[in-house]
């Protein structure tokens, strides 16, 4: 799968599945396959005796419900029960599902998991963040080491403030995690920014510069990657460095530049001494926001014909002196 063989990891991920079908973490595996295939196009069959629901009458998401819904009709188990869950859009419906999971063996991590995750999207309860935290807390119960329960426990902490116990949480997760073959490189590259994140927001600039160094040439959200480590290096007095890596973040993105293009336009302007590059700068971020339907885009825009007219006004004001 990591090296773009999609098709082959499919048919070893469905004669898996079909040695062992309720082995969710295969089941997992495959599904998101099978969605990202669908995402692109392929109109792939979406697992024995599903149905072969086509591109051509549904949308991508709508194919994946369809055909998951439809074997826990046929086949109602713990396991089809949770992924057909995974591929439901609606909130309410994913819940049933789940639930039906859990009345079939209360003890599976998997589908208090799934509860956990599924009540955080769920808007409209006003109680989702405690009744989350109560159904990961019975996963975590019933398989102490689930890796993607562990995943969601420092999610919900750095979302909850409790910065100190996430970077714990986080670090200790991704040494677990690391070499293990159920988990995606690009999940630990991601995981690995969260923690250089946490590190930033503590002041420990240094540690957050060397673990995000360690990951150049990952391709995983490279933007976001480039971005953070300018900041770290700007904490860090590397002005230069800090401007080489937001010029690389402007790059790595082009439909999303506007954040490293501000960032650019602050170290040129307040930390290089270069004002008339900076307001270069400043103008491509006003330009940039014209064609937007980003709200960041539209309020760094902003932020930018602000800071325009006031060095227009600024240097009225030393002609006019």
């Amino acid at each position: 799968m990591e090296s773009g063989q999609r098709m082959e990891a499919l048919g070893i991920l469905r004669e898996l599945q079909s040695q062992s079908p309720d082995n969710l973490e295969t089941g997992a595996w495959l599904q998101d396959l099978e969605a990202e295939l669908l995402g692109d196009g392929v109109d792939v069959l979406v697992g024995p005796g599903l149905g072969g629901h086509s591109l051509a009458a549904h949308a991508a998401p709508d194919v994946l419900r369809l055909a998951y819904a439809e074997r826990a009709d046929i086949e109602p188990t713990v396991a089809s029960f949770v992924l057909a869950a995974r591929a439901e859009t609606d909130v309410i419906a994913a819940l049933n599902l789940l639930g039906k999971a859990i009345e079939l063996d209360p003890t599976c991590a998997w589908a208090h998991y799934g509860r956990s995750h599924v009540l955080l999207q769920d808007r409209t309860r006003a109680d989702r963040w405690g009744l989350a935290r109560e159904a990961l807390s019975k996963a975590l119960q019933f398989d102490f080491g689930h890796l993607r329960a562990r995943r969601l426990e420092a999610w919900m902490a750095a979302e909850e403030g409790s910065r100190t116990t996430a970077e714990a949480q986080l670090a200790r997760w991704i040494e677990v995690a690391t070499g293990d073959p159920r988990v995606a490189q690009a999940e630990l590259s991601d995981a690995r920014q969260d923690l250089a994140l946490l590190l930033l927001l503590k002041g420990e600039d240094s540690r957050a510069r060397r673990m995000l160094e360690d990951l150049e040439g990952d391709p995983t959200h490279r933007q976001r990657r480039l971005m953070l480590l300018t900041v770290a290096l700007q904490e860090g007095g590397s002005e230069l460095a800090a401007l080489e890596a937001a010029i690389g973040a402007q790059g790595a993105d082009r439909a999303a530049a506007a954040l490293p293009l501000v960032q650019e336009a602050l170290l040129l302007e307040f930390f290089l001494g270069r004002p008339d590059e900076a307001m270069e700068r400043w103008k491509d971020v006003a330009d940039l926001s014209e064609n937007t339907t980003s709200l960041g885009d539209l309020i760094q825009g902003l932020r930018a014909r602000v800071r325009l007219e006031w060095s227009e006004r600024a240097k009225s004001s030393r002609a006019g002196g």
